[in-house]
């Protein structure tokens, strides 16, 4: 069943030193609260992973044909994603688009919060990653965070093709070990032991210091996570999550999400106190 919104939203979030993340509380009556059926809601709380509060993070409900499909949190700045969540509900088989899409709101304050083709957006490019960022490259292509191997339905695969739920990935990777050690095996799981439509994920980069086309930055992780609820009690029954550098070159083994937050919150990735499910998965 198709969960629709009425209302999109992406602001500017309050140029803060510190905090340097958005509090849960505050959290809650944020651009997110939008289309938070994409977020998990343990013990029926709905939980939004760490929002940073720099003014180059905006949170986008991602509005495909006026249908909201899943959610992200898109860096301006590096002009790649935090990270995108998204309820999974089972895989059908669907045809992959060749037209990516970008978000005219970014570029443009007048924009619509539809994704769109680039042509006839004012300033397309300016704070988001293009299709000719990617072109001609061998060692990076655009690694889907909420990837059609998830998805349910063709219209969630066409939204799934915004760059803003894409990010550099290499080449090696993205059709290797993360395609089979983490998406594959994502699936694999939810599909055997949670209920449809009771599976939350988000999946995410950590960023690098190289760049793409002197533009994009290149991440240094890749990461994911997973919880499952109990549809009569909502409670937690299954999680887990994985984490990567960005290569092909390590097995990535699943480990728990309170394993994943403490590695995202070291020195070597976000440096700040960083929680997928705020503890409650």
């Amino acid at each position: 069943m198709q969960l629709t919104c009425l209302l999109s939203f992406i602001v500017l979030l309050p140029a803060l030193v510190l905090p340097e993340v958005i509090p849960p509380q505050i959290a809650a009556h944020t651009p997110f609260v939008n289309c938070n059926e994409f977020f998990a809601k343990p013990g029926g709380i709905v939980t939004f992973p760490t929002i940073f509060n720099q003014n180059q993070y905006k949170q986008i409900c991602q509005k495909y044909n006026n249908m909201y499909e899943f959610a992200t949190l898109y860096n301006t700045d590096d002009k790649i994603p935090v990270y995108s969540a998204y309820l999974y509900r089972g895989n059908e088989v669907c045809d992959r688009k060749n037209t990516w899409y970008i978000e005219p709101q970014l570029d443009d304050p007048n924009g619509s919060p539809n994704m769109r083709p680039k042509r006839g957006v004012n300033g397309a490019g300016e704070h988001q990653a293009l299709n000719t960022d990617y072109k001609n490259q061998t060692e990076y292509e655009r690694g889907h965070l909420y990837p059609v191997f998830h998805t349910f339905q063709q219209c969630t695969v066409n939204a799934t093709y915004t760059l803003t739920n894409a990010a550099p990935q290499d080449r090696s990777l993205n059709r290797g070990k993360w395609r089979v050690q983490v998406e594959g095996a994502t699936k694999t799981f939810l599909d055997a032991h949670c209920f449809s439509g009771f599976a939350y994920v988000v999946t995410g980069v950590v960023p690098g210091i190289k760049k793409l086309k002197n533009r994009v930055i290149i991440p240094s992780f890749f990461w994911s996570a997973y919880c499952c609820l109990d549809k009569t009690s909502m409670k937690p029954t299954y999680s887990g999550g994985f984490i990567t550098p960005n290569n092909n070159q390590r097995d990535i083994p699943k480990i728990t999400v309170a394993q994943l937050d403490q590695t995202l919150s070291d020195q070597n990735h976000y440096n700040t106190t960083f929680s997928v499910f705020r503890n409650r998965c």
